[in-house]
């Protein structure tokens, strides 16, 4: 369901990876306004591990008793609690774990993914909170503290101007150092009042004047560049030109919109990714569709079922869509679901190349 264009930019240009944004709030940073958002999981963490000989993966570099181990997981938090501010450095230098050169930072992860004691350890603290006491694992002695699922989000939009090579469209002539030229030209020109024209005359990807390439946050797999120019940069503000393997990116930094909903897609013969075994016409499955739209009507809370009856990836989990960032869907699911209140479901079937939609808008908080 995602918008296809912006698909062929995250493959041969961005590579950035899915996110799942949550809850959101707003603070000032460096570059003017940040956007906040909840990550998807349980617990967000970062630990430092002391192991010892025989505790379980230890390194055989390992030598220190398990009596030692306790003795120094004693001693860090010590230390913590003297300097919280001193958790990173100590993880980074004296964690036995892999996470150790990035601070001990273990990222976010679902109940039961760790250990019952690790678990249950970061349950009790608050965010921000350090284990007053060194938690035991087979692993050895961690050190604990329990970090914000809240983690600031950057939004883009973005037009390419290509040079030739694997990756580029057909109707890109120019070499790299004639598209060097160009945008180093076009620099002064783009601002956040002339983007859009800009974008219409210049992109090479697509058909549109630029894309939507996403909502990602530090730790996403992102070009480094792409991240750097954006936090520089206020929302609404322009950076660039980016370089990336098969063009130069001007980025437009673009405010995060949360969207959360499910969808019925009853897709026809020929109609994108359809299977072979859909036979049914467009005719029919418009039909097919409104049908579905009079039961709902009678009957809302059918609509998990309906969404499960019908071929589509989504539909073993009632046709749930997850959460995803305004922009990330093809333009007409997004025009349409804007228009729903919460809970609300489409008056009419909304036709895109996939087929035909009955979507319901869902609270934008998991």
């Amino acid at each position: 369901m995602k918008n296809l264009s912006f698909s062929l930019v995250l493959l041969v240009l961005v590579s950035v990876g899915a996110c799942q944004p949550g809850q959101s709030q707003q603070s000032s940073g460096d570059a003017g306004e940040q956007q906040f958002f909840t990550v998807d999981g349980d617990y967000a963490g970062a630990h430092i591990l002391v192991s010892y000989a025989g505790a379980m993966r230890a390194d055989s570099s390992v030598t220190r008793s398990k009596e030692q181990a306790r003795q120094k997981a004693d001693s860090l938090i010590a230390l913590i609690q003297a300097d919280s501010t001193r958790f990173d450095e100590l993880a980074r230098a004296e964690s036995d774990g892999p996470s150790g050169p990035m601070a001990g930072d273990l990222g976010v992860w679902q109940r039961g993914q760790m250990v019952e004691e690790f678990d249950a350890a970061i349950e009790s603290l608050r965010i921000g909170e350090v284990t007053a006491t060194p938690v035991e694992t087979a692993f050895g002695y961690h050190v604990i503290r329990r970090n914000s699922l809240e983690k600031p989000f950057y939004g883009a939009d973005a037009f390419f101007v290509g040079f030739t090579g694997p990756q580029a469209p057909p109707t890109v002539t120019r070499n790299t150092e004639q598209a060097r030229a160009l945008v180093d030209s076009l620099k002064p020109l783009v601002t956040p009042e002339t983007f859009e024209a800009m974008g219409l005359e210049y992109n090479d990807f697509g058909d549109e004047p630029f894309f939507f390439i996403g909502g990602f946050k530090e730790d996403d797999n992102v070009p480094p560049q792409l991240l750097d120019a954006l936090k520089g940069v206020a929302i609404e503000g322009i950076a660039g030109p980016v370089e990336f393997p098969s063009g130069y990116a001007f980025v437009r930094r673009t405010r995060l919109e949360r969207r959360s909903g499910a969808h019925i897609l009853v897709p026809y013969a020929g109609a994108m990714q359809a299977g072979p075994d859909v036979t049914r016409t467009k005719e029919e499955a418009l039909a097919h569709a409104q049908s579905l739209i009079a039961q709902l009507k009678q009957d809302p809370t059918q609509f998990a079922t309906f969404a499960a009856e019908n071929p589509d990836m989504t539909s073993r989990q009632g046709g749930d869509l997850g959460l995803w960032f305004k922009g990330s869907m093809v333009p007409a699911f997004e025009e349409a679901i804007s228009t729903l209140e919460i809970d609300g479901i489409s008056e009419t079937p909304v036709e895109t190349d996939f087929g035909f939609h009955i979507i319901q808008r869902k609270a934008a908080i998991r």
